[in-house]
């Protein structure tokens, strides 16, 4: 349904657009809701072979399928005086956001969950970088783009060395592989590696200047992805 979004946003009469993508959005996030009755307290609810739901991923899955209504809803105004074809890319951009991040949050390869949870970086610089609100916007994009990139370069390293070691990077197997017993100093930083570019997005003291520039130049739906 979320897919759908995208033609319903460049399909739609100019008068009903907000309407209808907000009608739309909305059914999504409650069909999301069905999500939570499955959830267990161990093991997986598999929706495909590369998508499955687990007590955790579950809420943040719920989350992101309820901020797009709500994003929706902040952006009506601020968007209202722009050409019809530029509220339509807002709304196309706020969806691919949404896929992106359902993706990521349901991907059961680490190697896909990398690659969805960089490619929110695409939608939300642009969104900063052309509907922000003053002239630093694009001195925010680049801090933003720059430091979270920087930050999950190790993150993909450390998972080829584990893609190498194990043999897997599937969720699903590899609690069973050959552990890792991080004795050696190389161990250490593989460890660091794979948490830095979430402390980069947590954001973590130090590696957190990124995030004032873009929460202050971001339009509204920005800094609620953010």
């Amino acid at each position: 349904p979320t897919l759908m979004l995208i033609p319903t946003a460049w399909l739609t009469p100019s008068k009903c657009l907000w309407p209808t993508t907000l009608a739309h959005s909305m059914v999504i996030a409650l069909l999301s809701l069905s999500w939570l009755k499955n959830t267990m307290e161990t093991g997986w609810s598999t929706l495909n072979p590369f998508m499955a739901t687990d007590p955790l991923s579950t809420p943040l899955l719920v989350l992101t399928c309820w901020l797009l209504p709500l994003m929706i809803l902040a952006s009506q105004n601020h968007t209202a005086t722009e050409p019809i074809n530029r509220q339509r890319m807002y709304i196309s951009l706020l969806t691919s956001l949404q896929i992106f991040l359902i993706l990521a949050f349901g991907a059961t390869e680490v190697i896909m969950f990398y690659v969805m949870f960089e490619a929110t970086l695409i939608p939300t610089l642009i969104i900063i970088t052309r509907w922000g609100n003053q002239t630093e916007r694009l001195n925010a994009g680049i801090y933003f783009l720059f430091y979270t990139l920087a930050g999950s370069l190790p993150l993909l390293v450390a998972l080829l060395l584990l893609q190498d070691h194990t043999g897997t990077l599937s969720l699903f197997t590899l609690p069973f592989s050959h552990p890792l017993h991080l004795s050696s100093n190389a161990d250490k930083l593989w460890w660091a590696g794979c948490l830095l570019a979430f402390l980069v997005k947590m954001p973590l003291y130090g590696v957190h200047l990124w995030l004032p520039k873009a929460h202050v130049e971001a339009p509204v739906a920005g800094s609620m992805v953010l």
